[in-house]
């Protein structure tokens, strides 16, 4: 049971602390500086526009309880941490600055690159980590408990981890996936038109059709940026709606981000199989018009755009519906139904 310290106003944050928040606002701000170059280059991330809005919107909207764990007026019952843990924490909290310092020299020498993103990125997450974890208080000055330590840590997740998926994403998933969706995806389509009795060929990531029209499955229908998109949406509707104690919003959490990435995969498969069909029945080249006919600048043409944009379109607001949906599903799961009064 948490306790909190009533006075006529609110404890203020000790110099220290402020000293470490204006330094994690600046790490935040190269962070930012350093990935902006993947989000104005990669189509698959322009979300990450978004990145500092909602991770700042998410720390706004919990910083009451945070400043309160930050200046000990909240508290758990609990042994305080064992200083061998706390020895350690600083270390791994300095070693995260340093890897972000040699990050934010090599991103000055040598511009943008896996190396540097990576390194800054990974660097501030540990940093803001682990300064949180060390600054909070107890009590009056006291030692504050490994609970309590844990609780604050808890709150930062979401607003330091997400900075992860806007850039180190590129590198440690999308290059290492995105051939191999192409390929599952050219498969999974080709069988679903075997299956309703058409014939084709396939060559590579290109389907052929039996009048020799081909449509050929692009790295964009690799579904490679509804699938972070829709990590990066599953993130931040966990961390806002989803309910329950600390091991039962982990869990729920846990499971919105992989239905994002199941839901992002169904829909995209959904959306080639679809465009592959309108290929088979207007031609490969009604793809790149839209639904009249006519091509872009023409007068007159669509502002829903191509077909194929507009598929793909309507595949990724689809797919934040169903998220959306998931929300009060996974609220309700593993509680027990309220008894009437």
């Amino acid at each position: 049971m948490s306790t909190e310290t009533q006075g006529e106003a609110a404890p203020q944050l000790d110099a220290t602390t402020r000293g470490l928040g204006w330094l994690l606002l600046g790490m935040a701000g190269f962070t930012a500086w350093d990935q902006w170059a993947i989000w104005s280059t990669k189509d698959d991330y322009t979300f990450g526009y978004l990145v500092p809005l909602f991770s700042g919107y998410v720390l706004w909207d919990r910083w009451e309880e945070l400043r309160a764990w930050l200046t000990g007026s909240r508290s758990t019952p609990g042994p305080s941490c064992r200083p061998w843990l706390l020895r350690l924490v600083t270390a791994l909290t300095f070693g995260a600055l340093l890897t972000f310092a040699l990050g934010a020299a090599a991103r000055a020498i040598t511009g943008t690159g896996v190396v540097p993103t990576l390194a800054i990125a990974f660097g501030f997450v540990g940093t803001a980590l682990g300064c949180t974890f060390l600054s909070v208080q107890g009590p009056q000055q006291t030692e504050a408990t490994g609970r309590a330590r844990v609780a604050a840590v808890a709150l930062i997740l979401f607003p330091a981890g997400v900075w992860l998926i806007s850039g180190p994403f590129l590198y440690l998933i999308d290059n290492q996936i995105k051939g191999e969706l192409l390929t599952n995806v050219t498969e999974l389509v080709s069988g679903i038109l075997r299956a309703a009795g058409h014939s084709i060929r396939v060559s590579g990531n290109t389907i052929i059709f039996a009048n020799n029209d081909a449509v050929g499955v692009a790295d964009a229908c690799s579904g490679i940026r509804s699938f972070s998109a829709c990590v990066f949406v599953g993130a931040f509707l966990g961390a806002i709606f989803l309910e329950g104690g600390r091991l039962g919003s982990l869990l729920r959490r846990v499971a919105m981000i992989a239905l994002s990435a199941l839901a992002a995969i169904l829909l995209n498969i959904g959306r080639n199989t679809y465009l592959a069909f309108h290929a088979m029945n207007h031609g490969s080249r009604s793809l790149d018009r839209d639904y009249s006919g006519l091509e872009p600048g023409s007068v007159g043409f669509s502002s829903f755009g191509t077909v194929h944009d507009f598929a793909g379109n309507a595949a990724m607001l689809l797919a934040f519906l169903v998220l959306l949906a998931c929300v009060p599903v996974l609220n309700r799961l593993g509680r027990r139904p309220s008894s009437p009064a």
